[in-house]
């Protein structure tokens, strides 16, 4: 269906066309400006996506505003700074960023990949990554932490990689916490990669000269692949009595609704 567009907005546009200058027309509201040769002007802090006001003031490019074009009532769109979920862009970033490591991942050739996760409550997406993954070989844990630190989409400031087995869902932080408890030995499973891309918005670097260097650790939260075979089996409810439960639920007299299983054991 063809979009009808405003007359005023038209006029404008044939406006632009004729200057050859250039116009983002989707746009709810476009600044035309001017950025000359060393002009800055000191700005900031302002609060950053860490939940924290970010680097000291600074020089900044000055803009010299020569145009405001914007719609009749224009959508202006914004994001408070703050800690998730305040912050309500942390959860696009965390979708975006997740999409991003997974398909790095398999550009690099990486099989087995069975999710990624980037928690929206860890600095909106970038503290932490969690990659669920069947184990093929020997190594392929530890492989798989070291390109999700280091890819292109995971590289940025991430300070936490965690991997999980398949049967972990890496969105649902008590499977992995329960991961982390029991399929972790920190003194064997936990690896440090120093000198790494952080942001200049990292609190934890102090004084902020020592910016944009961090650290990445580097978490095996997988069953031990030399030992796969003798590895505890994991207990699970059975799905037929998960079903039964569920079925009788209001009638047993308990409140709210049923809870969410992710694994169950298949019945015979």
């Amino acid at each position: 269906m063809e979009r009808s567009v405003p007359q005023d907005l038209r006029e404008w546009l044939d406006r632009v066309a004729e200057a050859g200058e250039l116009a983002v027309v989707e746009a709810e509201v476009d600044w035309e400006g001017v950025i000359r040769p060393g002009a800055t002007r000191l700005e900031g802090p302002f609060g950053e996506f860490t939940g924290y006001y970010g680097r000291p003031e600074d020089h900044a490019f000055l803009v010299e505003v020569t145009g405001l074009y914007h719609r009749h009532r224009p959508i202006l769109t914004n994001a408070l700074m703050a800690d998730y979920p305040s912050n309500e862009q942390a959860m696009l970033f965390a979708v975006a960023r997740s999409a991003r490591i997974w398909e790095d991942l398999e550009r690099l050739g990486v099989p087995g990949i069975r999710g990624v996760w980037a928690h929206p409550a860890a600095a909106g997406g970038f503290g932490v990554t969690v990659v669920s993954l069947e184990q093929r070989y020997a190594g392929h844990a530890p492989q798989v932490l070291a390109l999700a630190a280091q890819c292109p989409g995971g590289a940025y400031y991430t300070k936490w990689i965690i991997a999980v087995d398949e049967d972990v869902d890496p969105s649902d932080t008590d499977q992995v916490l329960w991961a982390l408890a029991t399929r972790c030995n920190p003194a064997e499973d936990i690896d440090i990669l120093r000198q790494t891309w952080s942001t200049w918005l990292d609190p934890t670097q102090n004084p902020p000269e020592e910016r944009p260097y961090g650290s990445k650790a580097l978490i095996n939260a997988c069953k031990e692949h030399r030992y796969l075979a003798q590895f505890a089996p994991r207990t699970k409810l059975s799905r037929k009595v998960y079903e039964r439960v569920r079925s009788r639920w209001a009638e047993l007299g308990l409140e709210g609704p049923p809870p969410t299983l992710a694994v169950l054991e298949e019945d015979p």
